[in-house]
Parts: structure tokens; C-alpha cells; sequence
């Protein structure tokens, strides 16, 4: 059983080792849309501490905006409000996944000569 564990967690740690950034970060907020769904409140504070240690300030305007964004849901969470930061990280997630489907679509665009 600790054998299988441990070769679990191996696994993932190789999994999140070759994610691009935009992988990391959407297997970020599916790992705070999991532990909201539990009401686990460590868990999702854990995740939006990591969220927004993740945000680069060179891009002050959205940094800004998603910190207050990362704030109000941990806030929330610790006042055991979990289905507002639910719906937040969801709607995140899936725009990260429209952006992460855009550049696959226009990396895999050929080139006009």
C-alpha cells in the first residue's frame, strides 16, 4: 500500500514537472474546484496561496486584479462560503483552457507563403 503511494505521488511529481505554465495553473484551480467541492478549507487556502504566489506584478494590471480576485475567495472560504470561489475557480479554469486551446490553434496553423 505505501509502495503503491509512493508511486503515486512519483507519477505526479513527474506529471506537474513537465506542464507548461498554463497546464500548472489549470491543474492548479482543478486542485481549488476539488477541494472546494469537499469544503476542505485548508486545501483551498493552500491552492489560492499558490495562486497568487503565481502571479507574476510586470503585468501590474491583471496581477492586481486577480490577487483581489485570490483574496475575496480565500476570504470566503474561511467563512466557509465555498460556492463563490467554486464558481470563480471554474470559470477561471476554463478560461485558461480557451487560452491554452488558441495558442495550440495557432501553433498548429501552417504557414502561409
Amino acid at each position: 500500500m505505501i509502495a503503491t503511494k509512493k508511486m503515486s505521488n512519483t507519477y505526479l511529481e513527474q506529471e506537474i514537472m513537465t506542464l507548461n505554465p498554463v497546464q500548472l495553473l489549470i491543474k492548479a484551480y482543478d486542485a481549488g474546484i476539488a477541494a472546494c467541492n469537499r469544503k476542505d478549507e485548508a486545501k483551498s487556502c493552500a491552492v489560492l496561496a499558490e495562486l497568487i504566489d503565481s502571479l507574476n506584478f510586470d503585468y501590474a494590471e491583471i496581477a492586481n486584479s486577480l490577487f483581489r480576485l485570490y483574496e475575496y475567495c480565500m476570504r470566503e472560504v474561511k467563512l466557509g462560503n465555498f460556492e463563490s470561489t467554486l464558481k470563480i475557480l471554474k470559470e477561471l479554469r476554463e478560461t485558461w483552457i480557451q487560452v491554452q486551446d488558441s495558442v495550440q490553434t495557432e501553433t498548429l496553423q501552417p504557414c502561409s507563403l
